[in-house]
């Protein structure tokens, strides 16, 4: 079985962004240049190209550390990879990271800085290479008061990811590789958009009570879109484009009552139904009034798995499923005798206009909608200086500012696809199973 994902994955872009880190950085940086004066193992000056790889690679390597000590992996250590180089570099890649980083490793061994195990590979998988910090380096680390606060990102990582999907042969499982795609006046515009909304939350007043459950780090802010390739393999930004990243996304919902922005509790604010509403859209029709997921002969106990079915019909590219996906824990499932047939004739008969949009695969091209849209609003928030924190279909904002936020995002909506899509507006204390998901995981 492969375990590589059993580590937290090292992070080329983790740079200092206050002098206090970087005052650990240069105190590496001289250990490491006397370490290879005695070892001889540095005869020559770097080239200068080389030699900013260099001080990059350190730099990363201790803000990687630093950060292990204050917020520890579940596993204590870091997965990397150390492979070939620099050869085949894409645009998501650190250029300082090549095979002069694997010597680099050895000399922070030689330090005592970090401990590390090599990586391999056999039939059952393999586990990736791993570091962990050395108590002598958590030792300078809190000698130094180093904080989450003086955690930034190296200049040049990549916001707008585009990704295909890859169907194995063996199983016929897929996954998602990167596309290394051309640049465009698209994908720059998109990237400038990104930086600006980055830039502008970095200088957000937004904190984290603490509620004695561990260190959140609210300073992780930065977001990248996302991005799939269709069928025809064409790289685009057409389809896919959601917001991921920034550790309000992946906080457990029991903990995101403690967020403040502006030192005001938040509120979360989603779009109702938002696919089936979009789905109408895209066909030109209106949905029927009140709740989109109501069907004739189920509870409103059954609420969430009919959400969950009616998605699944919408998203998926097969016309003759043969079940549903597992429920959430906690959720009822639809009754046995609701079979997918029963359920999909139920459907038609509440929403017939949505016939041309089920077993098509909607869901990267909604998506796409959902994202245009929220971009719209975060924009929008940015001109008005309302910090708002994404989340997919809805977003967290302080609670003050609710109703002006509530009109932005329908207003918005209205504006491209020309349909009413209602917001809900509820404290973050009260979320239900029916709002964003607990965690928000990168494709």
């Amino acid at each position: 079985m492969n375990t590589y994902a059993r580590h937290r994955w090292f992070d080329e872009w983790q740079g200092a962004a206050t002098p206090r880190l970087r005052r650990l950085v240069e105190e590496a940086t001289a250990l490491v240049a006397q370490y290879e004066r005695e070892a001889g193992s540095r005869v020559r000056d770097r080239r200068p190209d080389d030699l900013a790889h260099y001080l990059t690679a350190i730099e990363v390597l201790v803000s990687n550390l630093a950060y292990a000590v204050l917020i520890p992996p579940p596993t204590g250590r870091l997965a990397l990879l150390t492979g070939n180089g620099n050869e085949g570099c894409t645009r998501y890649d650190n250029r300082a990271f090549g095979r002069p980083f694997r010597t680099l490793l050895d000399t922070f061994e030689g330090i005592g800085w970090l401990s590390r195990e090599r990586g391999y590979r056999d039939r059952q998988g393999g586990v990736a290479s791993s570091i962990a910090p050395t108590p002598l380096f958590a030792s300078k680390v809190h000698e130094a008061s180093v904080s989450l606060s003086d955690f930034g990102r190296i200049e040049g990582e990549e916001l707008i990811i585009l990704k295909r999907k890859v169907t194995a042969d063996v199983g016929h499982s897929s996954r998602k590789e990167l596309v290394n795609y051309p640049e465009t006046s698209t994908t720059t515009s998109l990237r400038d958009t990104m930086r600006g909304f980055n830039s502008f939350l970095a200088g957000a007043d937004i904190s984290f009570l603490d509620d004695g459950l561990g260190a959140v780090d609210l300073h992780n802010r930065i977001q990248r879109r996302h991005f799939l390739i269709g069928n025809d393999d064409t790289p685009s930004c057409s389809l896919g484009g959601r917001l991921y990243g920034g550790a309000w996304q992946n906080l457990p919902r029991s903990r995101r009552a403690s967020i403040r922005i502006g030192g005001e509790p938040i509120v979360v604010l989603d779009f109702s139904a938002m696919a089936p509403r979009l789905a109408y859209a895209s066909v030109g029709a209106t949905p029927p009034t009140g709740d989109i997921y109501a069907l004739p002969g189920l509870d409103t106990v059954h609420r969430p798995a009919v959400k969950k079915a009616f998605n699944t019909l919408l998203c998926d590219t097969f016309i003759r499923k043969r079940g549903w996906p597992e429920p959430d824990d906690g959720d009822p499932r639809l009754p046995p005798s609701w079979t997918v047939p029963r359920f999909r004739a139920a459907l038609l008969d509440r929403h017939p206009a949505l016939l041309p949009c089920l077993g098509t695969g909607m869901a990267p091209q909604l998506q796409n909608t959902e994202s245009t849209i929220l971009m719209e609003v975060l924009s929008e928030m940015r001109i008005r200086g309302i910090p708002v924190l994404s989340l997919h279909d809805g977003l967290f904002c302080p609670g003050p500012q609710a109703d002006d936020v509530k009109r932005v995002m329908e207003g918005v909506a209205l504006a491209i696809t020309s349909a009413h899509v209602p917001v809900g507006v509820q404290p973050v204390a009260a979320t239900t199973k029916n709002q964003p998901n607990n965690h928000i995981q990168e494709p």
